[in-house]
């Protein structure tokens, strides 16, 4: 009898076993594997946003955007779109997409507006995302790392004296957030911080927890073993929070009110902890990522208001 029920629990915690483990794999898949080339090709529907998005990404192409490739620190090849300004601005902005996101959509309603007031538009395609090499999406970890290698190709082309700001949305926004920990050079005047998650642990908690109805422990764990095994990184390895408690340069802290992807407390959650000079806009009633299509008006002065003030 009792070797009965030794089998019994062995085989309960084998197979508890066998289920966590695959839904670990399973979710280290779906949350940081590339998608597949035939799910890339697929449109999204930006609803009442698809004029301004079309409208803005064909304004930004008809301008035959120059492209440039780097290398990262770990041996991919990177794509950037790059389009001049008029004159001889010495003007930068670099624009950091989300997560998951097509690379020139989430920008489309500003690149015409950031253009006309004279900056030099520099346009990444993160690690596994469009023309982009990579198998992994980091959620910032080794991106960080990628923004500070286009600071410091804009930093070469524009010469020392010029000035940059870092503007991301969603993952974008956690990208640039803890670039600022890399050890950024000074012509970096400023960070306009859009709707970013506190750290991959954070977000992966608020997903599993919302979309999901699970709790974190003990499959985020399990999950993150995996990411450290495959793609060489942690959900804990980084936090926007612990870099901006040492931050230097002054963040502009953008979120939409109606935002359920990426709760509004994540961004007062880093603006409290920011020790540069900062300033905080919600746009009530924006979803995520879309507060710059929602009130373009507010948006754009408070983006433009917020660089002029650091422009030397």
């Amino acid at each position: 009898m009792r070797k009965k029920c030794k089998k019994i629990i062995l085989a309960a915690v084998t197979a508890s076993l066998a289920v966590l483990t695959g839904s670990a794999a399973f979710f280290f898949g779906y949350s940081s594997l590339r998608f597949p080339e035939k799910r890339r090709g697929k449109k999204k529907n930006y609803g009442k946003y698809a004029d301004t998005v079309k409208e803005g990404v064909d304004w930004f192409l008809d301008r035959n955007p120059e492209r440039i490739i780097l290398t990262s620190e770990d041996g991919l090849k990177l794509s950037a779109r790059f389009l001049p300004a008029e004159g001889e601005s010495r003007k930068a902005l670099i624009l950091m997409h989300g997560y998951r996101a097509e690379p020139l959509v989430d920008f489309a309603g500003l690149y015409r507006f950031y253009h006309e007031q004279g900056y030099h538009l520099l346009v990444p395609s993160q690690r596994s995302h469009g023309d982009s090499e990579g198998k992994y999406i980091c959620f910032g970890i080794k991106e960080r790392f990628d923004c500070k290698m286009w600071v410091e190709y804009i930093r070469s082309r524009l010469g020392k004296d010029c000035c940059i700001y870092l503007s991301g949305i969603s993952m974008g926004c956690a990208t640039v957030l803890m670039a600022a920990g890399t050890g950024l050079p000074e012509n970096v005047r400023g960070i306009i911080a859009d709707c970013g998650f506190t750290s991959p642990y954070d977000i992966f908690k608020h997903v599993l927890r919302k979309n999901f109805g699970l709790p974190a422990f003990p499959l985020i764990g399990m999950t993150q073993a995996l990411a450290k095994l495959r793609a060489g990184f942690t959900y804990q390895e980084a936090s926007t929070v612990d870099v901006l408690k040492k931050c230097r340069i002054p963040v502009l802290f953008i979120h939409g009110g109606a935002d359920t992807f990426v709760p509004l407390r994540m961004t007062l959650d880093n603006y409290l902890a920011c020790a540069a000079p900062k300033e905080l806009l919600v746009i009530e009633g924006a979803g995520h990522a879309v507060s710059n299509m929602e009130d373009p008006v507010r948006y754009r002065e408070a983006t433009l208001r917020f660089m002029k003030k650091f422009e030397k």
